[in-house]
């Protein structure tokens, strides 16, 4: 259902509407997934060890050679896990895109017996449930970092090499983050917005731009645009289709997000650390200049 046709009700006609609805979702797309992620890549990593094992009865290599590759070969084999991964779940995705390519929207998430009625809500749930696995394992991993390089490959995210996510609830799909951006532990970016399991479902890019920085425990929803070196507070909440503009102050915080008489974060500074970071800063730029 396009954003066009989504219908809009009173609380007390939702409240009636709502009142037998149940979730109807089937299990075994989902089902299946699991077994696809999970087997798939397994599959790669296996037959890189027997290769390698393969190499030691050739070469005949000693059992304390073998030890001493050992953790050489286990790094390998986890970073070919999720590499594979990412590989087989953009596989997938290539075939949900072609049953379902997915757009920007509006969207009702009304349910039959069986399922979703909107085939786009269907393919969106089976899409999330795809990417959540990979991205797990590749936070969780010995490979942090690998969680950029996941959600651009499979998801179609546009995140620049120098994007840093912290520990935080990252945006499965429609983000753009820019160079230098950084999201915090605890911070929760979106581009999906369910209102109530049974109300509309909304979905929408999201942007950071240039040294963008999105604060510990703060949250970005759907629609948003926080523009270049701007930074939201921490146990902030920036709403829907919000948009952050460094005009009126490079530093906001609140629910929501509201601009304060502060030009960036240095004004809330002790003013003996702010002499210490501009002299930072100075170096900093000095070094970049002799490099260049």
């Amino acid at each position: 259902m396009s954003e066009h046709e989504v219908q809009y009700y009173s609380a007390e006609e939702l409240a009636k509407k709502w009142d037998d609805n149940q979730v109807a979702l089937p299990k075994i797309p989902f089902f299946l997934i699991n077994l696809y992620q999970f087997i798939m890549p397994l599959f790669v990593v296996l037959f890189f060890i027997a290769g390698i094992l393969y190499l030691y009865s050739i070469f005949q290599v000693s059992i304390w050679v073998q030890i001493l590759l050992a953790p050489g070969i286990f790094m390998v084999s986890v970073y070919l896990l999720i590499w594979s991964m990412s590989k087989f779940c953009r596989i997938l995705n290539t075939y949900y895109d072609k049953k379902s390519p997915p757009k920007e929207g509006l969207y009702s998430r009304e349910f039959d017996k069986r399922n979703v009625v909107d085939p786009a809500v269907h393919y969106y749930h089976l899409r999330g449930f795809m990417y959540k696995w990979p991205v797990w394992v590749s936070k969780k991993s010995i490979f942090p970092w690998m969680v950029n390089y996941v959600l651009r490959d499979m998801a179609g995210n546009k995140i620049h090499k120098n994007a840093y996510y912290g520990d935080s609830y990252v945006c499965l799909e429609f983000s753009e983050l820019s160079d230098g951006v950084v999201i915090e532990n605890g911070a929760v970016i979106s581009s999906h917005v369910v209102d109530s399991i049974f109300g509309n479902l909304t979905v929408k890019k999201v942007f950071m731009k240039k040294n963008a920085v999105l604060n510990s425990t703060a949250v970005m929803a759907p629609g948003t645009n926080i523009d270049e070196n701007c930074a939201v507070g921490p146990r902030s909440f920036v709403p829907k289709n919000w948009q952050i503009s460094g005009e009126k102050s490079e530093f906001i915080y609140g629910v929501p997000s509201k601009y304060f008489d502060y030009r960036n974060f240095l004004d809330l500074l002790p003013e003996s650390f702010q002499t210490q970071w501009e002299e930072k800063k100075k170096e900093w730029i000095n070094s970049e200049k002799s490099i260049k």
